[in-house]
């Protein structure tokens, strides 16, 4: 809705858009005495605006099957192929009571919520969500407004990805060699934090020595895989430095492949080969993702900051950084977490032993003598 500001002559002012003429859009102002006023008359400029647009178009006369493949030829050149793939197959999937309901009577009535409400049944809170933001694009590109207030979805679910231990990351990489096709792809997201889609779209020209340049992808379309000149995010984009091992192995594979793409295998295939590899040595099934999680737990163990970890890793930003991947390793945690448990021990028993305590002199004030016991105690435990 639009806002309105005050003028120096005391009345308001609001502006509403009309229309864009050689790309540069063009408002229509309206004075008022009052706020209200002036924000209620560019409102009704506005949606009659809309209306307008809305009947020369004739988009609430589209049915949603019709609307959404209007919506995806428009948008095809400028998302990535994932993206169009994924909202194809929830297309065919995940709305068979709107696909033949016109827009405007969707807009209207609450056949999107009893959608909603069909497919929580055998959907996560997360798919739901994907589900809801493509019908929510569709109505939006139709003119028509459909958010988070229309419309009430699952609460957010935490599924934890398994990660490895410090003791699990030390096997890995000890039973790599095993089979060596997927050893170079596997330690690229283990200690250099690279995607699936970074690693099988990396090229013998990436690699400089200790250097490797992450700068594409490679991800699913409808047929097949498909090379993006561009990465997830900007910050997608970057310089890594590779262990010295991880690099003579990397040296060695571009001998091999001579030009062109580093790793053939289809990236199913590297998954699956690397969970059965861990299966074979009693080692649970982790993911890529995992091994990402993984790096991002030692560099936070290792005390480095998380300016660094994100730029490593490629997190654009350090709220997704934090929240999904900042870990501790559980068997450190749970060593931790023992000794604090044997100092709290100590504490709970009825009666203490101060023969041994050392002498404190008289001036300490309280705080100091216990600061002084509790580090007397640790040591002891540690």
């Amino acid at each position: 809705m639009p806002k309105a500001k005050r003028l120096a002559s005391g009345h308001y002012r609001a502006l509403a858009y009309d229309r864009t003429v050689d790309g540069a859009r063009k408002y229509k102002s309206f004075t008022a005495p009052t706020r209200k006023e002036a924000e209620f008359q560019a409102a009704e400029f506005e949606y009659k605006k809309k209306k307008e647009r809305l009947l020369k178009n004739n988009f609430g006369a589209l049915t949603f099957k019709e609307a959404a493949d209007r919506y995806i030829e428009n948008k095809e050149n400028v998302i990535s192929p994932s993206t169009v793939r994924g909202y194809k197959s929830m297309l065919k999937a995940d709305y068979p009571l709107m696909l033949s309901v016109k827009i405007d009577k969707l807009a209207a009535d609450d056949t999107i919520q009893k959608q909603m409400n069909e497919n929580a049944k055998k959907h996560s809170a997360k798919s739901l969500r994907n589900q809801f933001g493509f019908i929510s694009a569709v109505m939006r590109f139709c003119g028509y407004y459909f958010g988070k207030d229309n419309v009430t979805l699952k609460p957010p679910e935490h599924h934890p990805i398994l990660v490895p231990t410090k003791a699990d990351m030390e096997k890995i990489i000890s039973v790599l060699g095993q089979d060596p096709e997927i050893q170079c792809p596997v330690l690229l997201a283990l200690t250099c934090s690279l995607r699936m889609s970074e690693i099988v779209d990396l090229e013998v020209d990436d690699v400089d020595g200790n250097d490797v340049l992450v700068h594409g992808a490679t991800v699913r379309g409808e047929r097949g895989l498909i090379h993006k000149e561009t990465n997830k995010s900007k910050a997608g984009y970057r310089r890594d430095t590779m262990p010295p091992e991880l690099a003579r192995l990397m040296e060695k594979r571009c001998e091999q492949v001579g030009q062109g793409r580093l790793f053939t295998l289809h990236p199913s295939t590297i998954l699956e080969r690397f969970q059965r590899l861990l299966v074979k040595n009693g080692l649970p099934k982790y993911t890529i993702q995992s091994l990402r999680h993984c790096f991002a737990a030692t560099m936070h163990a290792l005390n480095v900051p998380d300016k660094y970890i994100m730029e490593m890793g490629g997190w654009s930003t350090n709220s997704v950084m934090k929240n999904i991947y900042q870990y501790t390793f559980e068997d450190e945690t749970r060593n931790i977490k023992q000794k604090a448990n044997a100092y709290y021990s100590k504490m709970l028993k009825p009666a203490r032993d101060h023969k041994n305590a050392r002498p404190v002199g008289k001036h300490a004030t309280r705080n100091r003598i216990v600061q002084h016991e509790m580090q007397h105690d640790l040591k002891k435990i540690q």
